[in-house]
C-alpha cells in the first residue's frame, strides 16, 4: 500500500496532533508509519509509547513495526499507567506499604477511592470501582503523578512522544491524564480516533474529549476521509449519518450495493440469501448474542451454513492472567498452535530460552493429558501460571476448563476459516467483510449511540449491505429516523439504498 496524500501529510507532520480517522482509512497503517518515521528521526536517548485499548491492537502495532522497538513500549492504556506509574512511584505517595507486588483483577469492585487503596493494601489487589463510569486505575495514575516530583521527572526524561490508538473510547479519567502529560509535562502527543465510532459509552467512553482535543491550540487536528475498505455507496450512506462528512457524499446512479429489505420473521431469511453471494464472504451482526445464534439458525435452515461465533467464558476474564487461559484454550483446541505461539503471546517481552520453551510444553502436554482428571488438570494449569509469573483464581480456571470442554466455543478460536458468520456487531469493530447483514430493530437512530453504533456496524461491509426491517417500533424507528438524517441534506434513503 502506497500512503495518500493526505497519509503522507500526518506521518510527516510535528508536534501534537490529532487525527479524525473514519471507518476504513488506514488509521493504524499512518499510526504505524508516522512511528517508524518519529523513531528514525529521533537523536536523544528517550523513547515513544504507542498506547491502545487491547492487547490485540498493540500486537498488530509491534508485528508491523520494521524498527527496532526493544526499548519502546507498545501495549494497552491500562499497562502502561500501572507499569510505568503506579508500580514504580505509588510507594513515594502513600508509603513503604505499597512497596509491594500488585496484580490486576477488575472483577473486584469498589465503592470509593480508599476502599481501593485498602484493597492494594490488603490483598495487592488493582480493583474498578462500581460506577462503571468512574475509572480507578486512572483515579490512582493521576493522583500519583501529581504528586510524585519523582514519576513526573521519569517521563519527562524517558517518552519524547505517546502516541494513542482508538482515543474516542477514554473515558474522563483517561483524557485527564494524557492531557497532563501533554500540558503540564510537555510530552508531545499523537492521537487518532473518531467520534463515530465510539460504541463503549455505556461503560464509561466520552466521546466528547475526543472532540474537545480538535479544537485544543496547542493541538494541530486533522481529518482522514478516504475510504478505502468499502465501495463507494456504502460510503456514501455512512458519510451521510454525519454532519461532519455529508461533504463527502457523490452521486450515484446504481444502489444495488445496499439493500432493505421489509421482511416478516418468517421470511427474512430466505429474502437475505435471495441477496447474499454464497461465494464471498459475510457477517450477520446483531447487537444481542442469542439474536446473532438465532440468526445464525435461521439461515443455515434456509441453505447457507452460517456459524455463530459465541462470547467464550474466558473472555470475561480481566485479571493480568487473562492472556494465558486464552493462550492454553487455543493450545488445546488448534491443532498448529504450539508452545512458541503461546510464549509469543506474553504481555511482556521473553526471550524464550530453550530451557523455558521445554519447561512450558512439558506442562502443556501434562494438561492436556489430563483434560479427564480435574484435580490434576487444575495443579498443572497453577503449576504452569506460577513458572511464568503469573496468579490464577479456580473460578477462572472453571471458566477456562468450560471453554475448552464444550465444543460450542471452540469456533471462537478459529473464526477465520468460515466464510459465513454471525456475531455481535460489538465483535466486529476493527473487522471487515465483503457483506454484512444488519437487522433495523437494532439501530432506532433515536440518540447519538444508536447512530455510532449503526455506523461501526455498517462499516464492516465492503460490498454489499444488507438491512432487514421487520414490522415492529424500533425498525419503524429506525427508517424515519434515517430519513430524518438524510433529509438534513436534502437526500432520501432512495439516494443510497434500493428498497
Amino acid at each position: 500500500m502506497k500512503p495518500s496524500s493526505k497519509q503522507k501529510e500526518i506521518v510527516e507532520t510535528p508536534g501534537n496532533l490529532v487525527v479524525t480517522a473514519s471507518a476504513g482509512t488506514g488509521k493504524t497503517y499512518t499510526m504505524v508509519n508516522k512511528i517508524a518515521k518519529e523513531i528514525d528521526d529521533n537523536r536523544t536517548h528517550k523513547v515513544i509509547a504507542a498506547i491502545t485499548f487491547t492487547k490485540k491492537a498493540a500486537r498488530e502495532i509491534r508485528d508491523r513495526l520494521s524498527v527496532d522497538i526493544s526499548q519502546h513500549f507498545i501495549g494497552t492504556n491500562n499497562s502502561f499507567v500501572i507499569e510505568e506509574v503506579i508500580k514504580p512511584f505509588m510507594k513515594d505517595v502513600y508509603g513503604a506499604d505499597f512497596d509491594l507486588d500488585m496484580g490486576t483483577d477488575y472483577s473486584v469492585k469498589v465503592d470509593n477511592f480508599r476502599d481501593a487503596i485498602e484493597k492494594i493494601r490488603s490483598d495487592g489487589i488493582l480493583c474498578s470501582y462500581k460506577d462503571k463510569d468512574k475509572n480507578f486505575i486512572f483515579d490512582l495514575a493521576q493522583k500519583i503523578v501529581e504528586k510524585s516530583s519523582a514519576c513526573r521527572l521519569y517521563l519527562q526524561a524517558k517518552y519524547f512522544k505517546l502516541y494513542i490508538d482508538e482515543y474516542q473510547d477514554c473515558d474522563k479519567e483517561m483524557d485527564k491524564f494524557f492531557m497532563y502529560l501533554c500540558d503540564e509535562l510537555n510530552i508531545e502527543i499523537f492521537i487518532v480516533g473518531d467520534e463515530k465510532q465510539s460504541i463503549y459509552m455505556w461503560r464509561g467512553a466520552y466521546p466528547e474529549a475526543f472532540k474537545h482535543i480538535l479544537s485544543k491550540p496547542n493541538f494541530k487536528a486533522m481529518f482522514m476521509g478516504d475510504n478505502f475498505r468499502s465501495c463507494q455507496q456504502i460510503q456514501n450512506y455512512s458519510n451521510l449519518l454525519f454532519e461532519k462528512t455529508r461533504n463527502l457524499y457523490k452521486p450515484m446512479e446504481n444502489t444495488d450495493n445496499i439493500v432493505l429489505l421489509s421482511a416478516t420473521e418468517t421470511s427474512w431469511a430466505a429474502e437475505v440469501l435471495a441477496n447474499v453471494d454464497p461465494n464471498k464472504k459475510s457477517a450477520l451482526l446483531r447487537f444481542a448474542n442469542r439474536r446473532a445464534e438465532e440468526g445464525a439458525s435461521e439461515l443455515t435452515t434456509k441453505g447457507l451454513d452460517y456459524v455463530y461465533i459465541p462470547q467464550t467464558p474466558i473472555a470475561n476474564i480481566t485479571t493480568g492472567t487473562a492472556w494465558l487461559y486464552t493462550a492454553i484454550a487455543k493450545y488445546l483446541i488448534l491443532e498448529k498452535y504450539s508452545v512458541h505461539d503461546l510464549l509469543s503471546e506474553m504481555p511482556v517481552d521473553e526471550n524464550g530460552s530453550s530451557k523455558m520453551v521445554s519447561t512450558v510444553e512439558d506442562l502443556l502436554i501434562k494438561i492436556e493429558k489430563n483434560i479427564d482428571n480435574r484435580q490434576c488438570f487444575d495443579g498443572y494449569i497453577k503449576e504452569l501460571a506460577k513458572y511464568l509469573g503469573y496468579d490464577t483464581q479456580s473460578d477462572h480456571i472453571d471458566k477456562l476448563f468450560e471453554t475448552i470442554s464444550d465444543s460450542h466455543f471452540h469456533v471462537a478460536f478459529e473464526s477465520d476459516k468460515y466464510d459465513h458468520v454471525a456475531i455481535t456487531f460489538h465483535s466486529a469493530k476493527g473487522l471487515e467483510f465483503e457483506q454484512v447483514i444488519v437487522f433495523a430493530e437494532d439501530y432506532p437512530l433515536s440518540d447519538v449511540a444508536s447512530i455510532y453504533n449503526h455506523y461501526v456496524a455498517v462499516t464492516r461491509a465492503k460490498s454489499k449491505l444488507i438491512i432487514v426491517k421487520l414490522n415492529n417500533d424500533n425498525a419503524t424507528s429506525f427508517l424515519i429516523n434515517l430519513q430524518k438524517i438524510f433529509s438534513e441534506s436534502s437526500h432520501s434513503i432512495e439516494d443510497v439504498v434500493l428498497i
